[in-house]
C-alpha cells in the first residue's frame, strides 16, 4: 500500500525537524508590467519564528495549493501589510481562504497587525479603516515608520491566555496602524489598549486562534518573545498529537476485514476541496470510483453497465468518500455519526433502480460502521457525470468533537 501523508508526516517528526509555520507575504504590483509583481514580506517574520523555534515558508496566493501547504505545515502566520493601507484584493481573497482552512483543519494560526484584522473579521468582528473614537486618554497608534519602539500600555484580560503567557495584566507595546478590529465576534478580546481599541483577542475555534495588533516579531520585550515561543510550541504540540502511534483504527480493521482498503486521499482536479470541516461537521465532495489511482469503470446503468457493476462503483466512490473524511478527522474512529449520503447515478431515461446501485454504498457504510451508519439519502439518476463514471457519491459526518 502506498504510504499516507500521515505516515510521511509521523516519520518526519521522529526525526525531531523544527515545526513549519507558513507566513503570508505582501504583494507589490510593479510599473514595468504584471508579469514583473512581487511578494515581499519583511526578514524579522521570518527571523523571530526561527528564534522561537520554527521554520517560517513564505506561502505565495495560489489558493488551490493551501491545502497541500497545510498537509505539509504545522501552523500559520498571518502577517501585516504595509502600514495605513489597505491589504490587496488578491490578498485578501487568498488569506480568508487560508484562515478558513487553517482553522478547519485544526491547526495553531496566529495574526499579526492587518493579520489579527483579518482573522477577527472572518471570525465575524468589523474592520475599520480609521480609528474608533477614543474612550479615554488618547493614544499613539502610528507614533513613527518603524515599529522600533514601545509606544502605549495594554491592558491585558486576566482570564485570557495571554495573560498567564504575560504573568501579569499590563504591559507597554510597540504600535503602527491606522486600521482597526471592532465589534464581536467568535472571538474574546484579550487585550486593549486605554482608548478601548481591540489590541489582540482569543478565537472561540476548535484550535488555538491569537491576534495581536502590535508587532511581537521586532521582540522589543520577553512579552513579545513569549508570545511567538508559546505559538511555535503549540505548533509542534499538534503536531506530534496529530501524527503520534495510537492503537489500530477499528475502522479500518474492520475495511481490512471486508478485503478492502482505504484509498490515499485524492487533491481534487478542480477549483475546490476534497473534504471541509465546520465545527463538527465533515461534508465531502462528490467522490467517483478510484481504484489504484485509475477510473474503476464508465458508463451508464440500464445501457452498458450493469447493476452489481453499478453497486461495486458506489461502494468504491465511498471508500473514496471515506478517505477524504479521514484526511480531515485524522482517524475513522473520530466519526460519530452521519448526516446524509447523496449517491448520482448515470443512467438511460428507462432505468429506475438509482436507489438499488446507492446501496451499494449505504450498505457498505453500515458493515464498516454498524453501530453508526445510519444516514438520510437521496438518489438522483443523471444524464452524465465527471470522467464518465456511472456512480458519484457525496457524503456529510459528525466527529466526535472539537479538537483541543
Amino acid at each position: 500500500m502506498t504510504t499516507s501523508t500521515h505516515d510521511r508526516r509521523a516519520a518526519c517528526r521522529q526525526q525531531g525537524r523544527r515545526p513549519v509555520i507558513l507566513m503570508t507575504p505582501d504583494f507589490r504590483r510593479s510599473a514595468d508590467g504584471w508579469t514583473e509583481r512581487e511578494y515581499v514580506v519583511r526578514a524579522n517574520y521570518a527571523e523571530a519564528i526561527s528564534e522561537a523555534g520554527g521554520t517560517a515558508l513564505i506561502l505565495p496566493y495560489e489558493k488551490l495549493e493551501i491545502a497541500t501547504a497545510l498537509e505539509l505545515a504545522d501552523g500559520v502566520m498571518i502577517t501585516g501589510t504595509t502600514p495605513g493601507l489597505e491589504a490587496t484584493p488578491e490578498r485578501r481573497e487568498f488569506e480568508l481562504a487560508l484562515v478558513r482552512q487553517t482553522l478547519e483543519s485544526g491547526k495553531p494560526l496566529l495574526g499579526i497587525c492587518h493579520g489579527m484584522q483579518l482573522i477577527g473579521e472572518w471570525l465575524g468582528g468589523t474592520f475599520v479603516t480609521s480609528l474608533p473614537k477614543p474612550v479615554g486618554e488618547p493614544v499613539e497608534h502610528m507614533p513613527g515608520a518603524v515599529p522600533s519602539r514601545l509606544a502605549h500600555t495594554i491592558t491585558v484580560e486576566a482570564s485570557s491566555g495571554l495573560a498567564r503567557v504575560l504573568g501579569g495584566s499590563e504591559i507597554e507595546v510597540n504600535s503602527l496602524h491606522r486600521h482597526a478590529l471592532t465589534g464581536s465576534g467568535r472571538f474574546r478580546v484579550a487585550a486593549r489598549a486605554r482608548d478601548g481599541v481591540i489590541e489582540a483577542f482569543e478565537g472561540d475555534t476548535s484550535c488555538f486562534c491569537l491576534g495581536v495588533q502590535w508587532h511581537p516579531e521586532y521582540r522589543l520585550t520577553e512579552f513579545d518573545k513569549a508570545i511567538l515561543r508559546d505559538f511555535v510550541e503549540r505548533c509542534a504540540r499538534t503536531a506530534r498529537e496529530m501524527t503520534a502511534p495510537r492503537g489500530p483504527c477499528i475502522v479500518r480493521e474492520r475495511i481490512a476485514a471486508l478485503g478492502l482498503a482505504l484509498p490515499e486521499a485524492a487533491v481534487p482536479p478542480g477549483a475546490f476541496v476534497g473534504a471541509i470541516r465546520s465545527g463538527d461537521i465533515v461534508t465531502v465532495s462528490g467522490q467517483v470510483p478510484i481504484k489504484n489511482k485509475a477510473v474503476l469503470r464508465t458508463g451508464h446503468l440500464g445501457a452498458d453497465v450493469s447493476l452489481e457493476a453499478g453497486r461495486e462503483c458506489a461502494r468504491w466512490a465511498l471508500l473514496n468518500a471515506l478517505a477524504q473524511l479521514e484526511r480531515i478527522a485524522g482517524r475513522l474512529d473520530q466519526v460519530q455519526g452521519f448526516v446524509r449520503l447523496a449517491g448520482y447515478v448515470a443512467a438511460i431515461p428507462g432505468f429506475t433502480q438509482h436507489g438499488s446501485v446507492v446501496d451499494g454504498a449505504s450498505e457498505l457504510l453500515r458493515e464498516i460502521f454498524p453501530e453508526t451508519w445510519s444516514h438520510a439519502r437521496v438518489a438522483i439518476g443523471v444524464a452524465s457525470l465527471p470522467r464518465g463514471v456511472p456512480v458519484e457519491i457525496e457524503l456529510t459526518a459528525v466527529l466526535c468533537g472539537a479538537r483541543d
